[in-house]
Order: C-alpha cells, then structure tokens, then sequence
C-alpha cells in the first residue's frame, strides 16, 4: 500500500487545519482540525481515506492565545501546500 505523508512544522502553538480538494478544486475533505504545540508533524494519507486519484492539499495555520482559542486578529494563513496521488492496488 502506498501511503502519501504531508510534513509540515509549526512555529508557535496554535490550530493546524488541513484541506484536501480535487484536481479541479472541489472540496474533498478537512483531514485535520486541531490544535498544536510547536514543532514537526506529519500525516499520512492512504487509499482508505481517499479513493484514488490526484489530490491537492493546503496546511492553514492560526495563532492561539495561551489557553487554546484562536486569536481573532490572526487570520489563518496558509504555510505549505502541495500534491499527493492515491493510486489503485
């Protein structure tokens, strides 16, 4: 099985959100949405939670304040993006 992994790094703590849509555009999924302390992840995506074809992915990011909550002034900007193919076994 072929796994796809997003590697991603996050300067300050605050709320991850990763978007998926398809080649023309259409939203797919949010695989995830949750906060995050400081540091390196990374998320694999497989033929089980995708069916196969070619994807886009953007990795959006929020600052929070000290307990949790996104801070209202920080939009969520965008920090990586890329693609990822899900092929047929």
């Amino acid at each position: 099985m072929m796994n796809n992994k997003i590697k991603y790094e996050i300067p300050e703590s605050g709320n991850v959100k990763i978007r998926v849509v398809d080649i023309i555009g259409n939203p797919v999924r949010v695989i995830l949405n949750e906060h995050k302390e400081p540091g390196n992840y990374e998320i694999s995506l497989d033929r089980e939670s995708l069916n196969p074809g070619k994807y886009y992915y953007k990795v959006l990011f929020s600052c929070s304040n000290g307990n949790g909550k996104v801070k209202e002034e920080e939009p969520e900007v965008t920090i990586l993006t890329g693609q990822v193919k899900i092929e047929v076994l």
